[in-house]
This record gives structure tokens, C-alpha cells and sequence, in this order.
């Protein structure tokens, strides 16, 4: 009963962090702490290290994505009184950008080491029932986090990829409040891309 109340906290987590996302508000970080605490527990108890490894990472990510987005807010109110800002809003509100070609080569290089990372650990030292699934998830959504804290468009479009297969493996595992919750997640995907897109543009 407890976990299955901690699922269904987190998931009431993960949209209230998705919503927040989509909006670009920088308060998506604390509720992301929150969030990834409830589902360290959940996917440890499921046996599923590599989603419980990536809740891991988010833990850490969400404070470094707290103070990145501080920085960025005050550091483009300073420069917006010289000049006009394009990443900030009048009001402080960031505003995405387009991955560079770094941001592209160090997303890529994140993306392929911590799959293979994941896939060995996951395949020949745990009984894990889908460890490149898994591997692959939890692969997508590290470099996603890292774009998202440099707010940028692109991270979306590994979203909607790493959603999608996370759909198939909880609902596979039975963590039926968690399917739902990334079913929401793959939507808001396509949303938020929308969304930042038309501020870029």
C-alpha cells in the first residue's frame, strides 16, 4: 500500500513538473526533487536500477537545473538593461534557444556512453528483465536533463523518444499510475516542443 502511494504521489509529481516545464518556470526544478525522491523508491523496490539510477540523476540535476536557470535569469537582466535580451523575457521569463553544434556533440556523446554503460551493467550484473529498454530510457533522459537546463528546444524531441519506450516498460511491469503518468508526459512532449519552438520563433 505505501508504494503504491508513493507511485501515485509521484505521478501527481510528474505532471505538476511537466506543466511547470511546458511553461518554462523555474520552480519545475523543486518539484522534480520531489518527484524523483518518490520514484527512487518506486523503481528500486520494481527492480528496475536503470530508471531508479536515472531518479538518482535527477536529484542531482534538479539543483544544478535551479541554479543554472537562476544564473541565466539574472545574468540576462543585467545585459537586457544594455541591450535586448534574446533569452529572457522583459519580466525574466527564460526563453529556449537551439542546440549548438557543442551542446549536439556533448548531448550525442552522453546519450551513447551512458547507454553502454547502462546495457553492460544492466545485462551482466543484475537480473534485470529489459536492460537495453531501460538502458535506452534512462540513456535519452540524461541527455535531455542536461539540455533542458541549458533550455534548449531539442531536448523535447529525445522526450518524446524516451517517453514513448518508457510507456511500454512500465506498463509491462505493472506500475500502471506510472504508464499513465508518461502517457501525459509523451503528450506534454509534443506540447512543449510547440511551445518553445514558437518562442524561438
Amino acid at each position: 500500500m505505501g508504494e503504491l502511494l508513493l507511485e501515485v504521489f509521484g505521478a501527481v509529481a510528474g505532471l505538476v513538473y511537466v506543466w511547470l516545464e511546458v511553461k518554462h518556470r523555474r520552480a519545475m526544478w523543486i518539484v522534480g526533487f520531489i518527484m524523483s525522491a518518490c520514484y527512487v523508491v518506486v523503481f528500486g523496490l520494481k527492480g528496475l536500477y536503470a530508471s531508479m539510477g536515472l531518479y538518482v540523476y535527477y536529484l542531482g540535476m534538479s539543483v544544478y537545473g535551479w541554479r543554472k536557470w537562476g544564473e541565466q535569469v539574472r545574468g540576462e537582466r543585467v545585459r537586457s538593461e544594455r541591450v535586448k535580451s534574446e533569452r529572457v523575457k522583459s519580466d525574466g521569463e527564460l526563453r529556449a534557444v537551439r542546440m549548438t553544434r557543442r551542446q549536439a556533440g556533448v548531448a550525442g556523446g552522453v546519450l551513447v556512453v551512458s547507454f553502454a554503460v547502462m546495457w553492460v551493467i544492466l545485462r551482466w550484473f543484475t537480473d534485470h528483465p529489459a536492460p537495453a529498454t531501460d538502458a535506452a530510457i534512462t540513456a535519452l533522459n540524461i541527455a535531455a536533463t542536461w539540455l533542458l537546463a541549458h533550455s534548449v528546444l531539442e531536448q523535447w524531441l529525445l522526450l518524446i523518444v524516451a517517453n514513448a519506450l518508457a510507456i511500454g516498460l512500465y506498463a509491462w511491469s505493472g506500475l500502471w499510475f506510472t504508464t499513465a503518468l508518461y502517457v501525459v508526459l509523451l503528450v506534454f512532449s509534443f506540447i512543449g516542443y510547440g511551445s518553445w519552438r514558437r518562442k524561438i520563433n
